[in-house]
């Protein structure tokens, strides 16, 4: 089985972790927190690609295979020989931040984590790129990977 996904709008990395500290009586504790837009972010992609799944849909349950592409939007500095690339369907690569793996995936995994997927560890195979286009989004392939002994 094979499920594909589009999310419009600029890619959002996912950033680490905050921490603070926080007193309950005369104890401190190191809590950890995600900031609101992070959150935010997680739960509307997670909302879109609710949206475009079957309406029986099931999260799978095995190994699955990822592919993702990140599409960021032209950058303003871009000549007028690149935006006709990116018109025509060429591809740019965009080799700044944010991280794929670190900060793009992470994101993307985590708030599909229970609707497409039960679990993360299931995914045994990811292709991905980030490349600039005229319409930025994320595109998603997952698809069930069999064993050689299924």
């Amino acid at each position: 089985m094979k499920i594909e996904l589009k999310i419009l709008g600029t890619p959002q990395p996912k950033q680490s972790a905050r921490f603070r500290v926080q007193k309950f009586g005369n104890k401190s504790f190191v809590k950890s927190y995600q900031k609101k837009e992070v959150v935010d972010n997680e739960r509307n992609f997670a909302f879109d690609a609710k949206s475009q799944l079957p309406e029986d849909f099931k999260p799978f349950v095995g190994p699955i295979s990822v592919k993702a592409i990140f599409i960021f939007p032209p950058l303003k500095s871009f000549t007028k020989s690149k935006l006709n690339i990116l018109a025509s369907g060429g591809v740019i690569f965009k080799d700044t931040k944010p991280d794929l793996q670190d900060n793009l995936m992470k994101g993307v995994i985590d708030s599909l984590e229970g609707i497409v997927f039960n679990n993360d560890s299931q995914i045994v195979e990811v292709k991905s790129r980030k490349i600039y286009g005229t319409v930025p989004r994320v595109e998603l392939v997952f698809e069930e990977l069999k064993s050689a002994n299924e």
